[in-house]
């Protein structure tokens, strides 16, 4: 079922997304994947609606909750061709969006561009951190745009001034690069480590709306990654020597 403009394009969150795939891969979903089902895999209530809509989109669940054969695909692709699969699985469905654009290649200015005609309109960003994350869980990099470089206050200083001294060369190595995303951890869980891959480069700003955003899906992909019990455990019996206290 691939995207196309004259129908809702998928924006749930897509840490949820493929969350619920590693978990069809390692333990299987339930017989009908609804609300119910999400919610008992750690899906924010908020975030539901939009990640059934993301999986019905993406043909990952048909309109009765039931997983699909591409979703049966995913779950038994060996482990070293589960990123390959996926980004066949991604370039099926958002076929109509990939003659304007290339994950591989473009930035997220230029994808965020290729989304203006879908709809709903103002899910449009939401659509993009949708695509460009489910690609990131397939290997596939997107760059964010580069901020515009400062001029430096020095270049407005008179040619008296820059011909009166010479800076002196250090000899000093230059700091290192940031890390990349593809440097995170591969011993975290895939889920956490494709969200992680999301985070724009240290040092790049993003807006509090994508800030927020993130919060809430770190959330629930680590209470799907890392479940919370809050049963008492029970306690261990500690032998003691009686002997030696008599």
């Amino acid at each position: 079922m691939p995207v196309t403009i004259d129908k809702p394009a998928p924006y749930g969150p897509p840490s949820a997304i493929v969350a619920l795939i590693e978990k069809h891969r390692s333990r299987g979903l339930p017989a009908t994947v609804d609300s119910d089902a999400l919610a008992r895999s750690s899906i924010p209530e908020s975030l539901i609606p939009r990640t059934l809509q993301a999986l019905q989109t993406l043909d990952l669940i048909d309109a009765d909750g039931k997983v699909t054969p591409t979703m049966e695909g995913l779950r038994k692709a060996p482990e070293a061709e589960y990123k390959a699969r996926m980004a066949e699985w991604l370039n099926a469905a958002y076929h109509d969006a990939l003659q304007f654009i290339d994950p591989a290649v473009d930035d997220e200015t230029s994808i965020r561009d290729a989304f203006r005609s879908y709809i709903p309109t103002g899910q449009q960003a939401r659509m993009v951190t949708t695509f460009i994350g489910l690609y990131a869980a397939a290997g596939v990099r997107v760059d964010r745009p580069r901020a515009a470089p400062r001029v430096a206050g020095r270049e407005r200083t008179s040619a008296s001034t820059k011909t009166a001294s010479k800076p002196t060369k250090r000899n000093t190595p230059p700091p290192p690069p940031p890390p990349y995303k593809s440097q995170i951890d591969n011993g975290l869980p895939p889920a956490l480590a494709g969200l992680l891959t999301s985070l724009p480069p240290a040092g790049q700003p993003w807006t509090s709306i994508e800030r927020d955003r993130f919060v809430v899906t770190f959330g629930a992909v680590l209470d799907f990654c890392f479940p919370v019990d809050d049963r008492p455990r029970p306690k261990v019996e500690q032998e003691s020597d009686n002997g030696d206290d008599e």
